[in-house]
């Protein structure tokens, strides 16, 4: 089996909801908000996808952070996540953003939580795991030698997605149509890859672990 590096395991909390978000981009107004509206909804464990920060506006990244930490979000590294340390090698930072560069640098790019996988785009090392199009995985992720997973959440592309692995035919997949707040009920026996979308287009998701199902929110406060 394919070993997926820099892999980090969460222990389970009883059956709670898992709220799941990506690619928020500095607009911190916005992950408060799609925390607090996964919070409402029960999620007892908080997963960020990676893109909490943008390249563009890397001082923006200690205050991400420090809204990540103290909801107890965990978090995969991203493509703005892995600009900003590319970009900032054997450059001279000020003692705040050197800081910020640190708690970068130790974010995993692949959580796994019993047979749940999440991670930016693809679950492999970089730069996979940060900007390769899943499109190029699929055969790995369906055949054998792949990661085992039920449910693998991504973000990175922004547009909301159920795409289920079909068995048999290697990459091949089927969508599953999204429509925002409504539970999407999946099958326990097969493979899916979600896509939770961007916090900063108002999506996010809630994973129901008793029911095994999803539900895709719409992030308050977008556009104000």
């Amino acid at each position: 089996m394919e070993k997926i590096h820099y892999l980090h395991a969460m222990k389970p909390t009883a059956a709670l909801p898992i709220g799941i978000m990506a690619d928020s981009h500095g607009n911190n107004g916005l992950l408060l908000n799609a925390i607090t509206a996964l919070k409402a909804l029960g999620a007892g464990q908080l997963v960020h996808l990676g893109d909490m920060c943008d390249s563009l506006s890397p001082h923006l990244a200690g205050q991400s952070l420090d809204i990540l930490d103290e909801h107890d979000v965990w978090c995969v590294r991203g493509n703005n996540e892995s600009d900003i340390l590319h970009h900032s090698r054997g450059a001279r930072a000020e003692a705040d953003f050197s800081k910020s560069l640190s708690r970068l640098q130790e974010l995993p790019y692949t959580i796994r939580l019993g047979n749940l996988l999440f991670t930016h785009s693809a679950p492999f090392d970089y730069p996979a795991a940060t900007k390769r199009p899943i499109s190029e995985f699929l055969p790995r992720l369906a055949g054998d030698k792949g990661p085992e997973f039920s449910i693998l959440f991504r973000g990175h592309s922004h547009r909301p997605s159920i795409v289920e692995i079909l068995s048999g035919a290697m990459g091949a997949t089927e969508k599953i149509p999204v429509q925002p707040g409504a539970d999407i009920y999946l099958d326990r026996g097969r493979r899916y890859i979600i896509t939770a979308g961007a916090v900063e287009s108002a999506s996010s998701v809630l994973f129901l672990p008793r029911e095994h199902a999803v539900r895709f929110i719409t992030v308050p406060g977008h556009g104000t």
